[in-house]
Protein backbone atom coordinates (compact mmCIF):
# COMPACT_ATOMS: atom_id res chain seq x y z
CA UNK A 1 0.00 0.00 0.00
CA UNK A 2 1.17 3.39 -0.94
CA UNK A 3 1.37 5.74 2.30
CA UNK A 4 0.23 9.39 2.61
CA UNK A 5 3.11 11.81 2.09
CA UNK A 6 4.50 13.53 5.17
CA UNK A 7 4.03 17.28 5.05
CA UNK A 8 5.01 17.98 8.65
CA UNK A 9 8.67 17.54 9.56
CA UNK A 10 7.95 16.86 13.23
CA UNK A 11 9.09 13.27 13.72
CA UNK A 12 6.94 12.80 16.82
CA UNK A 13 3.66 12.87 14.92
CA UNK A 14 2.07 10.21 12.69
CA UNK A 15 3.29 9.96 9.10
CA UNK A 16 0.07 11.26 7.59
CA UNK A 17 -0.05 14.52 9.50
CA UNK A 18 -0.16 17.65 7.37
CA UNK A 19 0.53 21.25 8.19
CA UNK A 20 -0.67 23.93 5.81
CA UNK A 21 -0.64 26.75 8.33
CA UNK A 22 0.79 29.97 6.97
CA UNK A 23 -0.45 29.37 3.44
CA UNK A 24 -3.09 31.59 1.92
CA UNK A 25 -3.30 33.71 5.04
CA UNK A 26 -5.24 36.79 4.03
CA UNK A 27 -4.38 39.76 6.21
CA UNK A 28 -6.92 42.55 6.23
CA UNK A 29 -5.29 45.83 5.37
CA UNK A 30 -6.26 48.91 7.41
CA UNK A 31 -5.98 52.05 5.37
CA UNK A 32 -5.31 55.15 7.50
CA UNK A 33 -6.04 58.47 5.89
CA UNK A 34 -4.79 61.85 6.95
CA UNK A 35 -7.85 63.89 7.85
CA UNK A 36 -6.45 67.18 6.58
CA UNK A 37 -5.54 65.80 3.17
CA UNK A 38 -8.96 64.21 2.91
CA UNK A 39 -10.64 67.53 3.63
CA UNK A 40 -8.51 69.26 1.06
CA UNK A 41 -9.80 66.84 -1.56
CA UNK A 42 -13.45 67.15 -0.58
CA UNK A 43 -15.02 69.58 -2.99
CA UNK A 44 -18.61 69.35 -1.82
CA UNK A 45 -20.78 68.58 1.18
CA UNK A 46 -22.30 65.77 -0.86
CA UNK A 47 -19.04 63.82 -0.63
CA UNK A 48 -18.87 64.46 3.12
CA UNK A 49 -22.44 63.29 3.59
CA UNK A 50 -21.75 60.19 1.51
CA UNK A 51 -18.75 59.26 3.66
CA UNK A 52 -20.72 59.81 6.86
CA UNK A 53 -23.52 57.56 5.66
CA UNK A 54 -21.04 54.90 4.51
CA UNK A 55 -19.21 54.94 7.82
CA UNK A 56 -22.48 54.71 9.72
CA UNK A 57 -23.55 51.74 7.60
CA UNK A 58 -20.21 50.07 8.22
CA UNK A 59 -20.65 50.45 11.96
CA UNK A 60 -24.08 48.85 11.72
CA UNK A 61 -22.62 45.86 9.83
CA UNK A 62 -19.87 45.36 12.41
CA UNK A 63 -22.37 45.66 15.23
CA UNK A 64 -24.63 43.08 13.61
CA UNK A 65 -22.01 40.38 13.15
CA UNK A 66 -19.68 41.08 16.04
CA UNK A 67 -19.62 41.51 19.79
CA UNK A 68 -17.02 42.77 22.25
CA UNK A 69 -15.92 39.17 22.86
CA UNK A 70 -15.64 38.38 19.15
CA UNK A 71 -13.75 41.62 18.53
CA UNK A 72 -11.39 40.76 21.36
CA UNK A 73 -10.81 37.28 19.90
CA UNK A 74 -10.01 38.79 16.51
CA UNK A 75 -7.46 41.11 18.09
CA UNK A 76 -5.86 38.23 20.00
CA UNK A 77 -5.60 36.18 16.79
CA UNK A 78 -4.09 39.09 14.85
CA UNK A 79 -1.51 39.41 17.61
CA UNK A 80 -0.79 35.69 17.62
CA UNK A 81 -2.23 35.35 21.13
CA UNK A 82 -3.93 32.04 20.51
CA UNK A 83 -4.07 30.84 24.11
CA UNK A 84 -5.79 34.12 25.07
CA UNK A 85 -8.24 33.64 22.21
CA UNK A 86 -9.21 30.20 23.48
CA UNK A 87 -9.44 31.40 27.09
CA UNK A 88 -11.77 34.24 26.08
CA UNK A 89 -13.90 31.91 23.96
CA UNK A 90 -14.22 29.36 26.77
CA UNK A 91 -15.20 32.12 29.20
CA UNK A 92 -17.94 33.37 26.89
CA UNK A 93 -19.20 29.83 26.25
CA UNK A 94 -19.23 29.11 29.98
CA UNK A 95 -21.35 32.20 30.53
CA UNK A 96 -24.01 30.82 28.20
CA UNK A 97 -23.16 32.24 24.78
CA UNK A 98 -22.55 28.82 23.22
CA UNK A 99 -24.76 29.35 20.17
CA UNK A 100 -22.62 32.05 18.60
CA UNK A 101 -20.89 30.52 15.58
CA UNK A 102 -18.28 33.28 15.55
CA UNK A 103 -17.08 32.34 19.03
CA UNK A 104 -16.53 28.74 17.94
CA UNK A 105 -14.94 29.77 14.66
CA UNK A 106 -12.23 31.94 16.19
CA UNK A 107 -11.75 29.39 18.95
CA UNK A 108 -11.15 26.74 16.27
CA UNK A 109 -8.84 29.04 14.34
CA UNK A 110 -6.70 29.57 17.42
CA UNK A 111 -6.66 25.85 18.22
CA UNK A 112 -5.65 25.10 14.65
CA UNK A 113 -2.70 27.45 14.89
CA UNK A 114 -1.65 25.69 18.11
CA UNK A 115 -1.89 22.28 16.39
CA UNK A 116 -4.69 21.25 18.75
CA UNK A 117 -6.34 19.14 16.08
CA UNK A 118 -8.95 17.52 18.33
CA UNK A 119 -9.99 20.85 19.82
CA UNK A 120 -10.07 22.57 16.44
CA UNK A 121 -12.16 19.72 15.00
CA UNK A 122 -14.70 20.06 17.82
CA UNK A 123 -14.93 23.83 17.27
CA UNK A 124 -15.24 23.60 13.49
CA UNK A 125 -17.95 20.95 13.70
CA UNK A 126 -19.80 23.23 16.11
CA UNK A 127 -19.46 26.13 13.65
CA UNK A 128 -20.99 23.97 10.92
CA UNK A 129 -23.99 23.13 13.10
CA UNK A 130 -24.61 26.79 14.08
CA UNK A 131 -23.57 28.70 10.95
CA UNK A 132 -26.76 28.18 8.93
CA UNK A 133 -25.89 31.04 6.55
CA UNK A 134 -22.36 29.71 5.94
CA UNK A 135 -20.69 32.99 6.92
CA UNK A 136 -17.50 31.32 8.08
CA UNK A 137 -14.99 29.57 5.83
CA UNK A 138 -14.23 26.33 7.61
CA UNK A 139 -12.93 24.68 4.42
CA UNK A 140 -9.54 26.33 4.90
CA UNK A 141 -9.14 24.37 8.15
CA UNK A 142 -9.92 20.90 6.81
CA UNK A 143 -6.47 19.81 7.98
CA UNK A 144 -7.71 19.88 11.59
CA UNK A 145 -10.14 16.99 11.07
CA UNK A 146 -7.66 15.13 8.89
CA UNK A 147 -4.81 15.46 11.39
CA UNK A 148 -7.03 14.56 14.33
CA UNK A 149 -8.10 11.45 12.41
CA UNK A 150 -4.46 10.60 11.71
CA UNK A 151 -3.59 10.81 15.41
CA UNK A 152 -6.55 8.61 16.31
CA UNK A 153 -5.45 6.12 13.67
CA UNK A 154 -1.93 6.15 15.08
CA UNK A 155 -3.41 5.39 18.52
CA UNK A 156 -5.40 2.45 17.16
CA UNK A 157 -8.77 4.20 17.30
CA UNK A 158 -9.95 3.12 13.85
CA UNK A 159 -13.62 3.94 14.38
CA UNK A 160 -12.77 7.36 15.80
CA UNK A 161 -10.53 8.14 12.86
CA UNK A 162 -13.19 7.05 10.37
CA UNK A 163 -15.80 9.20 12.13
CA UNK A 164 -13.68 12.32 11.72
CA UNK A 165 -12.86 11.51 8.11
CA UNK A 166 -16.50 10.88 7.25
CA UNK A 167 -17.45 14.10 9.03
CA UNK A 168 -14.76 15.93 7.09
CA UNK A 169 -16.24 14.62 3.84
CA UNK A 170 -19.68 15.87 4.90
CA UNK A 171 -18.47 19.33 5.94
CA UNK A 172 -15.85 19.89 3.25
CA UNK A 173 -17.03 18.07 0.14
CA UNK A 174 -14.24 19.16 -2.19
CA UNK A 175 -11.28 17.79 -0.20
CA UNK A 176 -9.94 14.47 -1.64
CA UNK A 177 -7.65 13.69 1.31
CA UNK A 178 -10.47 12.32 3.44
CA UNK A 179 -11.40 9.71 0.84
CA UNK A 180 -7.74 8.83 0.30
CA UNK A 181 -7.12 8.03 3.96
CA UNK A 182 -10.45 6.20 4.26
CA UNK A 183 -9.34 4.10 1.30
CA UNK A 184 -6.02 3.31 2.94
CA UNK A 185 -7.81 2.26 6.13
CA UNK A 186 -10.17 0.03 4.15
CA UNK A 187 -7.32 -1.51 2.15
CA UNK A 188 -4.51 -1.78 4.68
CA UNK A 189 -6.38 -2.35 7.95
CA UNK A 190 -9.85 -3.66 7.18
CA UNK A 191 -8.81 -5.49 3.97
CA UNK A 192 -12.04 -4.44 2.28
CA UNK A 193 -10.92 -3.90 -1.30
CA UNK A 194 -14.39 -2.99 -2.54
CA UNK A 195 -14.79 -0.11 -0.07
CA UNK A 196 -11.18 0.92 -0.69
CA UNK A 197 -11.77 1.05 -4.44
CA UNK A 198 -14.82 3.30 -3.97
CA UNK A 199 -12.80 5.64 -1.74
CA UNK A 200 -9.83 5.85 -4.11
CA UNK A 201 -12.08 6.49 -7.10
CA UNK A 202 -13.85 9.24 -5.16
CA UNK A 203 -10.52 10.76 -4.09
CA UNK A 204 -9.33 10.92 -7.69
CA UNK A 205 -12.64 12.38 -8.92
CA UNK A 206 -12.31 15.25 -6.43
CA UNK A 207 -8.59 15.64 -6.99
CA UNK A 208 -8.96 15.82 -10.77
CA UNK A 209 -11.26 18.83 -10.34
CA UNK A 210 -8.82 20.40 -7.90
CA UNK A 211 -5.88 19.96 -10.27
CA UNK A 212 -7.77 21.53 -13.16
CA UNK A 213 -8.78 24.48 -10.98
CA UNK A 214 -5.24 25.03 -9.73
CA UNK A 215 -3.79 24.83 -13.23
CA UNK A 216 -6.30 27.44 -14.39
CA UNK A 217 -5.45 29.72 -11.46
CA UNK A 218 -1.73 29.38 -12.17
CA UNK A 219 -2.31 30.31 -15.79
CA UNK A 220 -4.27 33.41 -14.74
CA UNK A 221 -1.83 34.89 -12.22
CA UNK A 222 1.44 36.72 -12.54
CA UNK A 223 1.74 37.47 -8.82
CA UNK A 224 4.93 35.69 -7.58
CA UNK A 225 3.70 35.04 -4.02
CA UNK A 226 0.35 33.68 -5.18
CA UNK A 227 2.07 31.61 -7.87
CA UNK A 228 4.39 30.11 -5.26
CA UNK A 229 1.50 28.90 -3.10
CA UNK A 230 -0.58 27.74 -6.05
CA UNK A 231 2.29 25.65 -7.41
CA UNK A 232 2.79 24.12 -3.96
CA UNK A 233 -0.89 23.23 -3.81
CA UNK A 234 -0.69 21.75 -7.30
CA UNK A 235 2.28 19.58 -6.31
CA UNK A 236 0.31 18.25 -3.35
CA UNK A 237 -2.78 17.68 -5.47
CA UNK A 238 -0.71 15.72 -8.00
CA UNK A 239 0.71 13.61 -5.17
CA UNK A 240 -2.80 12.83 -3.93
CA UNK A 241 -3.87 11.92 -7.46
CA UNK A 242 -0.92 9.60 -7.99
CA UNK A 243 -1.62 7.80 -4.71
CA UNK A 244 -5.32 7.38 -5.50
CA UNK A 245 -4.70 6.17 -9.05
CA UNK A 246 -1.86 3.83 -8.05
CA UNK A 247 -4.02 2.19 -5.37
CA UNK A 248 -6.94 1.95 -7.80
CA UNK A 249 -4.71 0.18 -10.30
CA UNK A 250 -3.31 -2.20 -7.69
CA UNK A 251 -6.79 -3.18 -6.44
CA UNK A 252 -8.08 -3.81 -9.96
CA UNK A 253 -5.01 -5.94 -10.66
CA UNK A 254 -5.72 -7.98 -7.51
CA UNK A 255 -9.34 -8.41 -8.57
CA UNK A 256 -8.25 -9.59 -12.01
CA UNK A 257 -5.92 -12.22 -10.55
CA UNK A 258 -8.65 -13.56 -8.27
CA UNK A 259 -11.43 -13.49 -10.89
CA UNK A 260 -12.48 -16.70 -12.67
CA UNK A 261 -14.82 -15.08 -15.20
CA UNK A 262 -12.74 -14.24 -18.26
CA UNK A 263 -14.77 -11.21 -19.35
CA UNK A 264 -14.65 -9.68 -15.86
CA UNK A 265 -10.94 -10.47 -15.56
CA UNK A 266 -10.28 -8.61 -18.82
CA UNK A 267 -12.23 -5.60 -17.56
CA UNK A 268 -10.34 -5.52 -14.27
CA UNK A 269 -7.05 -5.56 -16.15
CA UNK A 270 -8.27 -2.74 -18.39
CA UNK A 271 -9.39 -0.67 -15.37
CA UNK A 272 -5.95 -1.20 -13.83
CA UNK A 273 -4.19 -0.10 -17.01
CA UNK A 274 -6.44 2.95 -17.28
CA UNK A 275 -5.63 3.98 -13.70
CA UNK A 276 -1.88 3.49 -14.14
CA UNK A 277 -1.88 5.30 -17.48
CA UNK A 278 -3.72 8.27 -15.98
CA UNK A 279 -1.21 8.30 -13.13
CA UNK A 280 1.60 8.50 -15.67
CA UNK A 281 0.00 11.60 -17.16
CA UNK A 282 0.53 13.21 -13.75
CA UNK A 283 4.06 11.87 -13.36
CA UNK A 284 5.58 10.13 -16.39
CA UNK A 285 8.67 9.24 -14.32
CA UNK A 286 6.87 7.28 -11.56
CA UNK A 287 8.84 4.04 -11.22
CA UNK A 288 6.13 2.35 -9.12
CA UNK A 289 3.38 3.06 -11.65
CA UNK A 290 5.52 2.06 -14.63
CA UNK A 291 6.47 -1.24 -13.00
CA UNK A 292 2.87 -1.94 -12.04
CA UNK A 293 1.64 -1.22 -15.56
CA UNK A 294 4.27 -3.55 -17.00
CA UNK A 295 3.21 -6.26 -14.57
CA UNK A 296 -0.37 -6.04 -15.82
CA UNK A 297 0.86 -6.51 -19.38
CA UNK A 298 2.87 -9.52 -18.18
CA UNK A 299 -0.20 -11.07 -16.57
CA UNK A 300 -2.13 -10.58 -19.78
CA UNK A 301 0.67 -12.22 -21.76
CA UNK A 302 1.33 -9.00 -23.69
CA UNK A 303 5.08 -9.31 -23.34
CA UNK A 304 5.90 -6.83 -26.10
CA UNK A 305 4.06 -4.03 -24.30
CA UNK A 306 5.58 -5.07 -20.99
CA UNK A 307 9.11 -4.87 -22.40
CA UNK A 308 8.40 -1.40 -23.82
CA UNK A 309 7.31 -0.17 -20.39
CA UNK A 310 10.24 -1.88 -18.66
CA UNK A 311 12.68 -0.13 -21.03
CA UNK A 312 11.05 3.22 -20.26
CA UNK A 313 11.31 2.48 -16.55
CA UNK A 314 15.02 1.68 -16.82
CA UNK A 315 15.61 4.99 -18.61
CA UNK A 316 13.77 6.86 -15.85
CA UNK A 317 15.84 5.10 -13.19
CA UNK A 318 19.01 6.20 -14.96
CA UNK A 319 17.65 9.76 -15.08
CA UNK A 320 16.75 9.58 -11.40
CA UNK A 321 20.29 8.57 -10.47
CA UNK A 322 21.80 11.32 -12.62
CA UNK A 323 19.48 13.95 -11.13
CA UNK A 324 19.90 12.66 -7.60
CA UNK A 325 16.34 11.66 -6.73
CA UNK A 326 17.08 7.92 -6.72
CA UNK A 327 19.98 6.61 -4.59
CA UNK A 328 22.38 4.39 -6.53
CA UNK A 329 21.80 1.46 -4.15
CA UNK A 330 18.05 1.60 -4.72
CA UNK A 331 18.51 2.01 -8.45
CA UNK A 332 20.64 -1.15 -8.64
CA UNK A 333 18.05 -3.33 -6.92
CA UNK A 334 15.09 -1.86 -8.79
CA UNK A 335 16.89 -2.25 -12.11
CA UNK A 336 17.87 -5.83 -11.31
CA UNK A 337 14.23 -6.73 -10.56
CA UNK A 338 13.10 -5.13 -13.79
CA UNK A 339 15.75 -7.00 -15.77
CA UNK A 340 14.52 -10.26 -14.23
CA UNK A 341 10.96 -9.53 -15.37
CA UNK A 342 12.15 -8.37 -18.77
CA UNK A 343 14.30 -11.50 -19.14
CA UNK A 344 11.30 -13.67 -18.27
CA UNK A 345 9.19 -11.88 -20.89
CA UNK A 346 11.86 -12.41 -23.54
CA UNK A 347 12.08 -16.11 -22.71
CA UNK A 348 8.30 -16.41 -23.03
CA UNK A 349 8.63 -14.79 -26.47
CA UNK A 350 11.23 -17.44 -27.38
CA UNK A 351 13.93 -14.78 -27.56
CA UNK A 352 16.19 -16.99 -25.48
CA UNK A 353 19.53 -15.33 -26.12
CA UNK A 354 18.18 -11.87 -25.26
CA UNK A 355 16.43 -13.25 -22.19
CA UNK A 356 19.55 -14.96 -20.86
CA UNK A 357 21.56 -11.77 -21.41
CA UNK A 358 19.07 -9.71 -19.38
CA UNK A 359 19.04 -12.27 -16.59
CA UNK A 360 22.82 -12.44 -16.45
CA UNK A 361 22.90 -8.63 -16.20
CA UNK A 362 20.47 -8.86 -13.31
CA UNK A 363 22.69 -11.44 -11.64
CA UNK A 364 25.72 -9.20 -11.99
CA UNK A 365 23.80 -6.37 -10.33
CA UNK A 366 21.98 -8.26 -7.57
CA UNK A 367 24.23 -11.26 -7.03
CA UNK A 368 22.76 -14.67 -6.29
CA UNK A 369 19.27 -13.42 -5.47
CA UNK A 370 16.47 -16.00 -5.35
CA UNK A 371 14.30 -14.38 -8.02
CA UNK A 372 17.26 -13.93 -10.34
CA UNK A 373 18.40 -17.54 -10.00
CA UNK A 374 14.89 -19.03 -10.13
CA UNK A 375 14.07 -17.09 -13.29
CA UNK A 376 17.41 -18.03 -14.84
CA UNK A 377 16.72 -21.69 -14.05
CA UNK A 378 13.28 -21.34 -15.61
CA UNK A 379 14.91 -19.91 -18.72
CA UNK A 380 17.33 -22.81 -19.08
CA UNK A 381 14.47 -25.26 -18.44
CA UNK A 382 12.33 -23.63 -21.14
CA UNK A 383 15.30 -23.92 -23.52
CA UNK A 384 15.57 -27.63 -22.56
CA UNK A 385 19.03 -27.04 -21.16
CA UNK A 386 18.31 -29.12 -18.08
CA UNK A 387 21.88 -29.55 -16.87
CA UNK A 388 22.35 -25.77 -16.93
CA UNK A 389 19.09 -25.34 -15.03
CA UNK A 390 20.19 -27.85 -12.40
CA UNK A 391 23.50 -26.06 -11.90
CA UNK A 392 21.64 -22.81 -11.20
CA UNK A 393 19.18 -24.58 -8.88
CA UNK A 394 22.04 -26.14 -6.90
CA UNK A 395 23.18 -22.57 -6.18
CA UNK A 396 19.62 -21.52 -5.37
CA UNK A 397 18.92 -24.05 -2.60
CA UNK A 398 22.03 -23.04 -0.63
CA UNK A 399 21.00 -19.39 -0.41
CA UNK A 400 20.45 -18.03 3.08
CA UNK A 401 17.06 -16.78 4.19
CA UNK A 402 14.82 -18.60 1.75
CA UNK A 403 11.17 -18.93 2.70
CA UNK A 404 9.47 -22.35 2.83
CA UNK A 405 7.67 -21.45 -0.38
CA UNK A 406 10.92 -20.59 -2.13
CA UNK A 407 12.56 -23.84 -0.99
CA UNK A 408 9.53 -25.81 -2.15
CA UNK A 409 9.53 -24.15 -5.57
CA UNK A 410 13.26 -24.64 -6.07
CA UNK A 411 13.06 -28.36 -5.25
CA UNK A 412 10.00 -28.69 -7.47
CA UNK A 413 12.05 -27.27 -10.35
CA UNK A 414 14.82 -29.76 -9.57
CA UNK A 415 12.17 -32.49 -9.75
CA UNK A 416 10.97 -31.17 -13.12
CA UNK A 417 14.47 -31.13 -14.60
CA UNK A 418 15.26 -34.64 -13.41
CA UNK A 419 11.92 -35.90 -14.73
CA UNK A 420 12.75 -34.52 -18.19
CA UNK A 421 16.10 -36.31 -18.24
CA UNK A 422 14.40 -39.46 -16.83
CA UNK A 423 16.28 -39.45 -13.54
CA UNK A 424 13.25 -40.62 -11.54
CA UNK A 425 15.09 -41.43 -8.30
CA UNK A 426 16.56 -37.92 -8.17
CA UNK A 427 13.18 -36.53 -9.17
CA UNK A 428 11.44 -38.38 -6.32
CA UNK A 429 14.05 -37.20 -3.80
CA UNK A 430 13.60 -33.59 -4.90
CA UNK A 431 9.81 -33.73 -4.71
CA UNK A 432 9.90 -35.36 -1.28
CA UNK A 433 12.04 -32.47 -0.11
CA UNK A 434 9.66 -29.96 -1.69
CA UNK A 435 6.81 -31.56 0.28
CA UNK A 436 8.73 -31.08 3.51
CA UNK A 437 8.34 -27.35 2.91
CA UNK A 438 4.83 -27.50 1.42
CA UNK A 439 3.24 -30.65 2.87
CA UNK A 440 -0.35 -29.86 1.80
CA UNK A 441 0.35 -29.31 -1.88
CA UNK A 442 -1.99 -31.73 -3.65
CA UNK A 443 -0.32 -31.23 -7.02
CA UNK A 444 3.07 -32.24 -5.62
CA UNK A 445 1.59 -35.37 -4.06
CA UNK A 446 -0.03 -36.32 -7.38
CA UNK A 447 3.24 -35.92 -9.27
CA UNK A 448 5.07 -37.90 -6.61
CA UNK A 449 2.52 -40.71 -6.96
CA UNK A 450 3.25 -40.88 -10.70
CA UNK A 451 6.99 -40.87 -10.07
CA UNK A 452 6.71 -43.69 -7.49
CA UNK A 453 4.64 -45.64 -9.98
CA UNK A 454 7.36 -45.37 -12.62
CA UNK A 455 9.87 -46.56 -10.03
CA UNK A 456 7.67 -49.56 -9.23
CA UNK A 457 7.00 -48.38 -5.65
CA UNK A 458 3.32 -49.33 -5.69
CA UNK A 459 2.45 -48.89 -2.02
CA UNK A 460 4.21 -45.51 -1.83
CA UNK A 461 2.36 -44.46 -5.01
CA UNK A 462 -1.00 -45.36 -3.44
CA UNK A 463 -0.21 -43.42 -0.27
CA UNK A 464 0.92 -40.41 -2.30
CA UNK A 465 -2.27 -40.52 -4.38
CA UNK A 466 -4.37 -40.60 -1.22
CA UNK A 467 -2.55 -37.47 -0.02
CA UNK A 468 -3.16 -35.87 -3.43
CA UNK A 469 -6.89 -36.50 -3.10
CA UNK A 470 -6.85 -35.30 0.51
CA UNK A 471 -5.27 -32.01 -0.39
CA UNK A 472 -7.37 -31.42 -3.48
CA UNK A 473 -5.23 -32.29 -6.50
Amino acid sequence: MCSVNVFNSNSSVPDNIIDFRGEYLQVSKMYIFNNQSMEDEMKSSRMINHLIVSAFALLIVFAACSSPAVTGMKVHIQNGEYEDTIHLADSVIAEGDSLNAAIWFYRGQAQYNLSDWEGASESLMKVHSLDVKSQFDILSYWGALYNAAAFRLNDGDIDGAKYLLETGKELMHAVPNFDLLLGEIALGIEEDVDVALICFNSAWALDEIQIASLEASIADTDEPAELYYLEGDLDRAVTIGIQALFNTGVINTMKAVECDVEEEKTQFYQDAKDAFSTGLLLDPTSIDILKSLAEVYMMEGDYESAITVYDETLLNIETGVNEGWIPIEDAVMISANILVSKGFALIEMNRYGDGINELNQAREMAGNDYMVLATLAHAWFTMEEYDEALLVLDETIILDGLTPGEYANAYYMIFACNTRIEEDEAAADALETALEYDPENGEYWGLLASTYSRLGRRNAAIEAMEKAELYGN
